[in-house]
C-alpha cells in the first residue's frame, strides 16, 4: 500500500514522536535509578563509616599480634554478623559478600587494598576488588594491617525493585503510546486505502464519461448543420442547448482528471516562461461577458515589477480562471473585485479580493478541499461541483507555490496566491 505524501510524513511523525518518548522514558528511568543508587550509596557509607567509629569494639582490633588466621576468624565469627546486624537495622540488603585483606602497616600505595587473603564468595573477587565499601584497620599484627571489603551483588536488583511503581508506571505509558501508534497506523492505512479506492473510481468513471461525451457533441455538431435544424428556431435552441452543457460537462471531467492527477503528482506539467500579469488579463478576457453580464465591478493593480513565473501556462490560465469565477458566483448582487499584484522576497504575491458572501472560520478551513462545499448564507445554492479551489491548491503547490484564503462572513474574500518569480523574467 502506498501512502500519500502528507500521510506519509504523518507516519514519520508519529514514529519519530514514539521513538521520542520511549528515549525519555528511559532517560528518566535512568536518572531516577541513578538518584536512588546515589542516595543508596551515601546511606551505606555512612552506616559503615558509624560503624567503624562506634560499634567496633573489640578486643581483636587493640590485639598488635593478629594474624592472617586470628583475623580471618574474627572476621568469620564476629565482624561479619555484626555489620549483618547493623545493615538490617538500617534497611540496607543485608545479602552481602566480603573478604578479608591486609597490606603493609604505613603503606597506602595504589592497589594495596586488592590483596586479599580471603574471600566468602570467590566469585565475586572482581567486585570486591574494585568496591569502595571497606572496614579498614579492624587488626594488625607485626607488618600487616587487615581489612574487610564488603560487596552487594544484588544491589542493583534491590534498587530496580524500589522503583517498580515508576517502571510500571512507564511500561504502561509506552504501552498506550504504542496502542495509540498502532490505532492511528490503521486508520491511516484505511483513509489511503480509501482515498485510493476513491480516485481509482472517479478516474474509472471520468474516462468512461469521455467516451459518450465526444460521441454526444459530434452528434449535436452534426445535428448543428442539419437543414432542419437551421430551419426550426426551436430545434436550434435544444441542439445549442445540448453543446453547451456538453461542453462543460467535458470541462468537469477534465478538470476532475486533472486534479486527481495534481493528488497523485502525476500530472505532466510544460513548464515555460510565463508573464502572470498576461495570464490574469486572458482570464479577465474569459470572464468579460459574465461582467458584463452582472454589470459588475473589476478592478486590476498590477504592481509587481517582476512578474515572470516559470509554468504551466495553461494550468495557470485556468487557476486565474476558477479564482475569477468563484469571485462572480459568491456575490451578493453585481461582484466587486480587485486583482492586484506585488513582488515579495524574491515572489510574486496575487491577491484576488472580492466582497461577496464570504466563508465563516470552519469553512476556511476545508475550503481548498476536493468536493467540499460550503453551506454557510447561499453558498449551496449556487451551482459547482467542489472541484475548482482543490484543483488551484494543487497546481499552485505543483509550481513550489502557496495558496491561502482571508475570509469573513458576509464581508467577502481575499484568496492570497504566492509564487517564485522566475530569475530570467522581468
Amino acid at each position: 500500500m502506498v501512502l500519500f505524501p502528507k500521510r506519509k510524513q504523518l507516519v514519520y511523525l508519529v514514529v519519530l514522536g514514539f521513538v521520542v518518548m520511549i528515549l525519555v522514558q528511559l532517560a528518566l528511568l535512568s536518572n531516577a535509578y541513578k538518584g536512588k543508587e546515589k542516595d543508596f550509596n551515601d546511606r551505606l557509607f555512612y552506616v559503615v563509616r558509624i560503624f567503624e567509629d562506634h560499634l567496633l569494639r573489640d578486643t581483636l582490633s587493640r590485639d598488635r599480634q593478629a594474624n592472617d588466621s586470628t583475623a580471618l576468624r574474627f572476621v568469620q565469627t564476629d565482624l561479619q554478623k555484626q555489620v549483618d546486624s547493623v545493615f538490617r537495622k538500617n534497611d540496607i540488603p543485608p545479602s552481602f559478600v566480603y573478604a578479608v585483606g591486609k597490606f603493609r602497616t604505613g603503606t597506602r600505595r595504589l592497589g594495596a587494598d586488592t590483596n586479599l587473603i580471603w574471600s566468602s564468595a570467590p566469585q565475586y573477587n572482581e567486585g570486591l576488588k574494585a568496591t569502595k565499601l571497606r572496614i579498614a584497620n579492624f587488626a594488625s599484627g607485626g607488618d600487616n594491617t587487615y581489612f574487610m571489603k564488603i560487596f552487594l551483588p544484588e544491589k542493583p536488583t534491590y534498587l530496580l525493585r524500589s522503583l517498580l511503581p515508576l517502571i510500571i508506571i512507564l511500561l504502561l505509558t509506552v504501552l498506550a503510546l504504542f496502542a495509540c501508534f498502532l490505532g492511528l497506523s490503521a486508520i491511516i492505512q484505511k483513509q489511503a486505502r480509501l482515498a485510493e479506492l476513491k480516485n481509482d473510481f472517479i478516474n474509472n468513471m471520468t474516462h468512461e464519461l469521455k467516451t459518450p461525451l465526444f460521441t454526444i457533441s459530434i452528434a449535436s455538431k452534426m445535428l448543428a448543420e442539419q437543414a432542419l435544424t437551421k430551419e426550426n428556431p426551436k430545434y436550434a435552441s435544444y441542439v445549442s442547448s445540448i453543446q453547451q452543457e456538453t461542453g462543460r460537462l467535458t470541462k468537469l471531467v477534465d478538470k476532475v482528471l486533472q486534479a486527481s492527477s495534481l493528488e497523485k503528482k502525476q500530472l505532466a506539467l510544460d513548464m515555460k516562461s510565463v508573464d502572470l500579469h498576461e495570464a490574469i488579463h486572458a482570464a479577465v478576457k474569459s470572464l468579460e461577458l459574465i461582467r458584463t453580464t452582472q454589470q459588475a465591478v473589476l478592478k486590476l493593480s498590477l504592481q509587481a515589477a517582476h512578474h515572470q513565473i516559470y509554468a504551466d501556462e495553461t494550468h495557470i490560465e485556468s487557476v486565474m480562471f476558477s479564482l475569477l469565477d468563484n469571485a462572480f458566483k459568491y456575490s451578493n448582487g453585481p461582484a466587486d473585485i480587485l486583482i492586484s499584484t506585488r513582488n515579495e522576497n524574491g515572489n510574486i504575491v496575487l491577491t484576488i479580493a472580492d466582497k461577496g458572501i464570504g466563508l465563516d472560520a470552519a469553512n476556511r478551513q476545508l475550503v481548498f478541499e476536493r468536493f467540499f462545499r460550503a453551506h454557510t448564507g447561499d453558498l449551496h445554492e449556487v451551482k459547482g461541483y467542489g472541484i475548482g479551489l482543490s484543483y488551484v491548491k494543487s497546481v499552485i503547490e505543483a509550481h513550489n507555490g502557496s495558496v491561502r484564503v482571508e475570509s469573513k462572513l458576509s464581508e467577502g474574500s481575499q484568496f492570497i496566491l504566492t509564487l517564485p518569480c522566475y530569475p530570467d523574467g522581468g
